[in-house]
């Protein structure tokens, strides 16, 4: 037997893997090889079906086998939703997706207004609150800066009218954190590090991703430029 014949025989002995890959918009699909060596998608990894009324989040029986699918290859899948409203400002909060779901929690905690920076996640609740949408991936690249502009004075509309304002995005960990950081540097007149501190003391998850993270480093060196000229 030569050399290719020995490495398609052992080609065929190997078992078969599926892969999990995620998009940059947090989506997953399951891909495997077929016979010729190429990845095909196999199926979703995880499907969320939202069902308008009675303002209910449903998971699908189809997101269930796939959640066990995902068990059997050894994953954990936590299902668990994160329902922490952290206040890091006056009347300001932050949240993962989970919150800006659930109708009671929003009403008990005041909210108003919400800014939605998650990718494919619905505003529910259009006829109760005032929602801003920022169609924005949680990737470094992202020009998330451009966008602060409007984030702070939507939210200090909303506070000066006696309003409280959720920020959320999908895990609230990084685009709903930077956003809150920037309202908190520009209306408290704070440097970023400082900022920053005050929303991971209520936040604890909070972690922009790297390239948010010197945007804000650049907004701090104009905002701290404009007051100085601003003293002169």
């Amino acid at each position: 037997m030569d050399l290719l014949e020995r490495l398609k025989a052992a080609k065929n002995k190997l078992s078969k893997v599926d892969t999990i890959v995620t998009n940059p918009d947090g989506s997953q699909i399951i891909e495997n090889r077929d016979e010729s060596g190429k990845f095909q998608k196999a199926e979703d990894a995880l499907e969320i079906v939202v069902e308008e009324a009675p303002l209910e989040v449903a998971v699908s029986k189809r997101r269930q086998k796939r959640v066990e699918r995902l068990h059997r290859f050894g994953f954990v899948v936590d299902l668990k939703p994160d329902l922490e409203v952290a206040l890091v400002a006056n009347g300001v909060y932050t949240s993962s997706q989970d919150v800006a779901s659930e109708f009671k929690l929003l009403k008990e905690n005041g909210i108003t207004h919400i800014i939605n920076c998650a990718t494919g996640i619905q505003n529910l609740f259009k006829k109760h609150f005032i929602y801003h949408n920022l169609e924005l991936l949680d990737e470094p690249s992202a020009r998330i800066k451009t966008h602060f502009k409007a984030t702070n004075e939507f939210i200090s509309n909303a506070v000066a009218g006696g309003g409280k304002v959720l920020i959320h995005c999908n895990a609230g960990i990084s685009r709903s954190c930077t956003i809150a950081i920037a309202y908190v540097m520009w209306s408290e007149k704070k440097k970023y590090f400082d900022a920053f501190e005050q929303v991971k003391a209520a936040r604890s998850v909070c972690r922009p991703n790297d390239g948010f993270m010197r945007q804000l480093r650049e907004y701090e060196d104009e905002l701290f430029r404009f007051l100085m000229c601003k003293a002169l």
